[in-house]
């Protein structure tokens, strides 16, 4: 099946959750190795990363001096953008760019320090649904200024999760126009986006993927996230808490008489049982009347590890309805290994609980769900951004 030809040749795409830079060029380029990577600290976006940034470049023009880099794509991580959706009142269409105007800069108190674009998604009697996409200033200058003083010549730049929706619809030109939820699932990580009639409108990323499709036991679903944060962030209140309440009290406190003593039982409860919610191996133990039944086979395991996934997006879908209500969602393309198709079957036995099909990424357009493209989904779409999604490109 013949492709689009790219209009840029070259990717650079900056993950933070690895702290890695990737250096991609578009398959059948001719280069031996079209996919380079390097690790960079990637977790401020400030002067600092800039300059760490520069250094990776240099060190890759060093070791590829034939490669021309002058149509190149960056692909940034989610987080550093905004998207939105802004409701103003009908009126005539100068009226409503104005308003939106106000609109924008009163949620928006660093307006003038973004890079955006709106664009109209939907629109009745009374009021008109505006998307909003943006990102810093300084940020998009710094990074094609330190990029043009290693001789690369940045076209565009865009998120992750907009370069793999048109990937997506590379791979499936059914979903060009369409309006449906896409779930991409990678070995360690997963991200998730909203597409509205072809454009994306939001995303949400994951900190698993199919590596905990295990065959032969369930994964644990709090241990899936870095919950390290949260723990200290609350430990911390407790500690300011406990120290205020110390002052306030003043001569008076009186020691705790559990102070020190660890796993005390509570009343009715047996030395070594957990409460609900417990376990001694860290992952939370739900009542019995919550937990499903045990599989019995590999198929069974993976399936109700996929459930996750299922249910993170399912819940995402339930929870954005400012999204949601912009159109009917056609379905849940999913992009996976080939490995992993017979959970298809599976999912959509709850279609009519769910409300929702889960489709293969690639099904339609007969691809193999192993290709190199489909695998490297956010590179492979990045250079495709001229394409589709144009109101996502800065």
């Amino acid at each position: 099946m013949a492709m689009f030809e790219a209009a840029l040749t070259d990717v650079i795409a900056i993950d933070a959750a690895t702290d890695t830079v990737h250096f991609y060029t578009a398959p059948g380029s001719g280069r031996k190795d079209n996919h380079f990577t390097a690790g960079c600290n990637c977790q401020t976006f400030g002067e600092e990363f800039i300059e760490k940034f520069g250094k990776v470049l240099k060190a890759y023009r060093q070791k590829n001096p034939a490669a021309a880099m002058s149509k190149v794509s960056l692909v940034l991580p989610d987080y550093l953008f905004l998207t939105d959706t802004i409701d103003i009142p009908a009126v005539g269409k100068k009226a409503m760019e104005s308003s939106l105007e106000v609109a924008i800069g009163a949620v928006y108190k660093n307006k003038n320090d973004l890079k955006y674009h709106t664009f109209p998604l939907a629109q009745n009697k009374q009021f008109a649904t505006f998307g909003l996409v943006g990102m810093r200033k300084d940020l998009a200058l710094g990074l094609t200024n330190i990029c043009a003083a290693n001789q690369i010549s940045v076209q565009n730049i865009t998120f992750a999760a907009n370069a793999m929706v048109n990937g997506a619809m590379i791979l499936n030109p059914k979903l060009k126009t369409g309006t449906f939820v896409l779930l991409n699932i990678q070995e360690n990580n997963a991200r998730v986006a909203f597409v509205n009639k072809g454009r994306t409108v939001g995303m949400y990323d994951l900190p698993f993927g199919h590596a905990m499709l295990y065959k032969t036991r369930l994964a644990a679903e709090d241990l899936l996230f870095d919950h390290a944060t949260g723990q200290l962030l609350v430990l911390n209140a407790k500690e300011k808490a406990k120290a205020k309440q110390l002052t306030m009290m003043g001569e008076e406190v009186l020691a705790d008489p559990d102070e020190g003593r660890k796993d005390i039982p509570a009343e009715g409860q047996e030395d070594g049982e957990f409460e609900a919610g417990e376990s001694k191996k860290g992952g939370r133990k739900l009542p019995k009347f919550m937990q499903r039944e045990t599989p019995t086979d590999r198929e069974g395991f993976q399936y109700e590890n996929f459930r996750i996934f299922m249910k993170w997006t399912l819940e995402l879908i339930a929870s954005n309805p400012s999204v949601t209500a912009l159109g009917e969602i056609d379905g849940i393309y999913v992009n996976m290994p080939r490995d992993y198709m017979f959970l298809f079957g599976m999912a959509n036995a709850e279609e009519e609980e769910n409300g929702v099909k889960f489709l293969p990424m690639m099904a339609a357009a007969g691809f193999d769900s192993n290709a190199a493209a489909a695998r490297d989904l956010e590179l492979f779409g990045g250079l495709y951004v001229k394409q589709f999604n144009k109101i996502n490109n800065f």
